[in-house]
């Protein structure tokens, strides 16, 4: 007889769906940890090429004012924009900065740079900007020759009367109007002798007035300390410095390019060469004399007496320390000319077809051509995006 066993109940078991259920939490556990870490390190990537791009951006920009070229100071007109620095030397990195010209004396540079966190598809870009202003020195327009001793003319012209500016081929001075200054100033008039002024046409001493008598004497010292003040402004800012002697400058052209290392390349105010926006400060060291048929414009410091010869003509401010000879058919200084004449005591000589000549234009090409690019005061930098 067969014996039946007890029948037992059938147990579900819940091991397998709870491994099943865990290991499904788990993996979302991980999957969410990997998608928040993978949007950590893209956002790291993201922020590490924005730092990147700005700090490439604010380099370009410090870059860019520091290697400013002063031939863009008369060259590059107003409204006009040119890119000055496209560098992508550094890997992942490219960076363009722009000037524009805003105004006679304002530039506007701005600089956009793009980077990349480690070179994969993580790209930046930013930009940025910055006000500047061209400074130069300060130049009083009195008159064409301002003197401290006495000036005699023989057969040669002083004329105060503005030459205007028929070299201003970039416009500088388009937007001025003409005007006559003296032609001679000095302390006492008395010391101007003008040798057969009525008998030769076309020679003498014009202006408006002719001559004026308002500069104060060689011995007022807050006159003196004034004086002495702006001539050191002017000596720290040579580009040139020199020893005195008989010069011949003129314009040296390398490869089309104007070669401002040459000491005796003083530009060019005929404008015919590359050299027509060099506007160097030029300081001479002792008793000089231009020789006949050189040319120069900008800023002449001279320690010493200046001797211009037949057929040289220099165009801008020429501040000398002794004596002024401008002798011979040709020789001419167009701007303005000052001259301490050592100390009051010497006589400075325009003579047989010299001339100085004030021309407001040469002037302030010249003050314009050797600024600096400084800072807007206050609020200078800002951040485009």
């Amino acid at each position: 007889m067969t014996r039946l066993m007890p029948c037992r109940p059938r147990r579900r078991g819940f091991a397998l769906p709870t491994a099943i259920i865990a290991l499904v939490l788990l993996s979302a556990l991980v999957a969410g940890a990997l998608f928040v870490s993978t949007e950590e390190l893209h956002a790291g990537r993201g922020d590490v090429a924005d730092q990147r791009a700005l700090a490439v951006a604010e380099w370009a920009l410090a870059r860019a004012i520091g290697a400013w070229d002063p031939q863009r100071n008369t060259r590059d007109t107003v409204g006009r924009a040119v890119i000055i620095l496209d560098d992508a030397s550094a890997p992942n990195e490219r960076v363009v900065v722009t000037a524009t010209r805003v105004q006679r004396r304002s530039v506007w540079l701005s600089a956009e740079a793009m980077a990349t966190g480690d070179g994969r598809a993580a790209r930046a870009r930013h930009a940025i900007a910055a006000s500047l202003r061209l400074v130069g020195v300060s130049v009083a327009e009195q008159a064409a020759l301002t003197a401290l001793g006495g000036v005699t003319v023989d057969r040669g012209i002083i004329d105060g009367r503005d030459a205007g500016g028929s070299s201003d081929a970039s416009g500088v001075c388009a937007d001025d109007e003409r005007a006559d200054a003296a032609g001679i100033a000095l302390p006492d008039v008395s010391r101007v002798t003008c040798v057969d002024c009525a008998s030769f046409s076309g020679t003498g001493v014009f202006g408006n007035p002719p001559i004026d008598s308002s500069v104060p004497p060689p011995g007022d010292s807050a006159a003196a300390g004034a004086r002495a003040a702006w001539r050191g402004a002017l000596d720290a800012r040579a580009t040139i410095d020199i020893a005195g002697g008989t010069l011949s400058t003129r314009p040296a052209v390398v490869n089309g390019e104007c070669d401002r290392t040459d000491p005796l390349d003083w530009g060019d105010p005929s404008g015919a060469t590359s050299c027509a926006d060099y506007y160097p400060v030029i300081h001479v060291r002792g008793n000089t004399t231009v020789g006949a048929g050189s040319v120069g414009q900008g800023v002449l410091l001279v320690d010493g007496s200046l001797r211009i010869e037949p057929s040289a003509r220099f165009e801008g401010v020429v501040v000398v320390s002794g004596d002024v000879l401008v002798a011979g058919t040709g020789a001419e200084i167009v701007g303005v000319v000052v001259a301490a004449d050592g100390g009051g005591t010497g006589t400075s000589v325009v003579s047989d077809g010299g001339a100085i000549r004030f021309g407001r234009c040469a002037v302030r090409r010249a003050v314009l051509g050797s600024a600096r690019l400084e800072r807007t005061p206050v609020r200078w930098w800002t951040e485009l995006r």
